[in-house]
């Protein structure tokens, strides 16, 4: 008998071979059912980069033979919550692959970390909610992934952009990196040790994990901090990977907001995207924010999928 039959690998990175192997996995399935897979087979590879010590990140492989047929993957991206997505080949579904996938990670997670798991689901994936209820999954959350097209991008940019607007992006540095987390903390609800409106003080944080967080990975990860003359008023990232644009993080400091800066940092960030090549750019958004989908929407971005976050019990 072969001996790659009903394997299961774990491992903490994939090389190029089972990158490409999640990608097949990941293409078969979506033309199959048109569903959206939240992988970040990017971010991860850019984190584990830069933070070489972070356990969080694990990858379950299960093969049939030499065909990789089920895929789960296990993030942190910060905060106190790990996120779990993966798939199974359409043909291979209804044989438990997944579920013995997710409890050989389940077991691993709860050995590294005490960390609330939130399983994602696309929305319009009977079986992947099938699932989540059959584990007993509770819904937390939504998000939506919005696109801008290329064509979106060239006219609907153009008419928007104002030329004499006073803020500007400055690619951040490892000196930025505290004022980067406290941003999130703000705009996303990831805790900080210490949070006070308008001075935010990090301690008992290591400095050089401080130094690595998300700053600059050459395209497919950078970092900017927005400024109103020589003021800090929020920050971005992004990404371009294959031409296809990203945008994380995005937010402006509550105090400054209702003065359409946000809309001048998402307009000085698409034209960046531009200059790198990126024809689709891509973001996410709580369903819950109508005041950001509502900026997306006015600068062209279209809902293209919607997520479901549910905590795993």
């Amino acid at each position: 008998m072969d001996s790659y039959n009903h394997t299961i690998c774990m491992k903490l990175r994939l090389d190029e071979e089972d990158n490409k192997a999640v990608r097949t996995l990941c293409s078969i399935c979506y033309e199959k059912q048109k569903t959206y897979l939240k992988l970040e087979l990017d971010l991860k590879k850019s984190q584990r980069k830069e933070n070489k010590k972070d356990e969080a990140l694990l990858e379950f492989l299960y093969y049939e033979n030499k065909t990789l047929v089920g895929y789960l993957g296990v993030c942190n991206f910060g905060g106190n919550s790990v996120q779990v997505s993966g798939m199974v080949h359409p043909e291979f579904r209804r044989k438990g692959i997944f579920r013995k996938l997710y409890l050989m990670a389940k077991e691993e997670w709860q050995r590294i970390s005490k960390a609330e798991v939130l399983a994602l689901c696309d929305h319009t994936s009977a079986s992947g909610l099938e699932f989540i209820n059959s584990i007993g999954g509770e819904y937390v959350s939504s998000e939506y992934k919005m696109c801008l097209t290329k064509k979106a991008l060239e006219c609907k940019v153009k008419q928007l952009h104002v030329n004499t607007s006073i803020i500007t992006l400055r690619l951040a540095t490892s000196e930025d990196a505290a004022e980067i987390e406290k941003q999130t903390s703000i705009y996303f609800g990831k805790p900080l040790n210490e949070i006070d409106d308008k001075d935010v003080k990090v301690v008992n944080m290591d400095k050089e994990d401080l130094e690595n967080s998300f700053i600059q990975q050459g395209n497919n990860f950078i970092s900017y901090m927005a400024l109103l003359k020589e003021e800090i008023i929020g920050k971005v990232h992004i990404s371009v990977i294959n031409k296809e644009g990203f945008v994380y993080g995005f937010g402006v400091i509550p105090v400054f907001r209702g003065n359409g800066y946000g809309r001048e940092v998402l307009l000085a960030t698409l034209d960046i995207l531009k200059e790198k090549g990126a024809d689709n750019i891509f973001l996410e958004v709580e369903s819950q924010n109508k005041n950001a989908i509502g900026l997306y929407e006015s600068c062209g971005f279209e809902e293209v999928a919607v997520m479901d976050y549910y905590v795993m019990i």
